[in-house]
């Protein structure tokens, strides 16, 4: 999977972008980039998570199973294989999984061909609908950092679908193409924060054979507006989150 900056790239775009890109710093661009990947990368995935979707079933439950005890959870492990080294943001949603189109339904078998036989599927359907009424309630789930999911409500022997959020990958292949104008906007401003740190001090910068004026102090409210563009992200976004569990 390709993706439509490479780090470098991506580097050098930044620098441009703040008007740095041909001024020697005192940092390099690896202790560059190691600050954007703990720093704007985070964050960008906090509020727009590379989205994974997997199944899982008692193959990665983690407790002893206790069988028609609904109350106690089934603890399950989401799989390292999910999610690599990347770190889980979120679990935002699990159901039952659905083979073959169908998600815990009853079909009763037999042939239609005549009105005794409909008639005796439409008492076994009465019936199972009966049951499951009594029976029957709406799993519901809890994240437990790091990576296990707790099912209540569940079956022993459940099959389950998560959709959850994890961190972007620090080569950027997981950013989509239309995701890369916000996380610049938010890395050029992260940057601009962690050089005003760094230069504070510095009215002018000795590259040798002179001095250049950084003209810094434009960048002092950096660091607020970083935090002003996360706060309207948080106030936007439209991360669905919030999932109603069918039964």
């Amino acid at each position: 999977m390709g993706s439509l900056y490479t780090p470098s790239s991506f580097l050098t775009l930044l620098k441009q972008d703040i008007g740095i890109k041909n001024i020697p710093l005192p940092v390099d661009d690896e202790d560059l980039y190691d600050h954007f990947k703990e720093s704007a990368l985070k964050e960008f995935s906090i509020r727009h998570p590379r989205i994974k979707t997997f199944r899982f079933n008692e193959n990665e439950r983690v407790n002893e199973s206790i069988d028609n005890v609904n109350t106690t959870p089934h603890i399950y492990r989401i799989p390292k294989s999910v999610y690599l080294d990347s770190t889980i943001i979120g679990v935002y949603k699990v159901d039952t999984a659905k083979p073959m189109g169908y998600s815990d339904l009853y079909v009763p078998q037999g042939m239609y061909a005549s009105p005794d036989s409909i008639m005796e599927a439409i008492g076994d359907i009465r019936v199972a609908a009966s049951v499951a009424a009594s029976m029957g309630k709406a799993p519901t789930f809890q994240w437990v950092s790091p990576d296990f999911i707790y099912m209540y409500n569940g079956w022993s022997s459940g099959v389950y679908e998560a959709v959850i959020g994890v961190t972007h990958d620090p080569s950027l292949v997981t950013i989509q193409p239309t995701q890369f104008s916000s996380l610049r906007k938010l890395a050029a401003l992260d940057l601009k924060a962690y050089l005003y740190g760094k230069l504070m001090r510095n009215d002018e910068l000795d590259v040798g054979i002179g001095t250049i004026s950084l003209k810094i102090e434009k960048w002092s409210d950096a660091d607020e507006k970083m935090q002003d563009l996360l706060e309207k992200w948080d106030e936007d976004s439209n991360l669905e989150t919030d999932y109603i569990q069918w039964f």
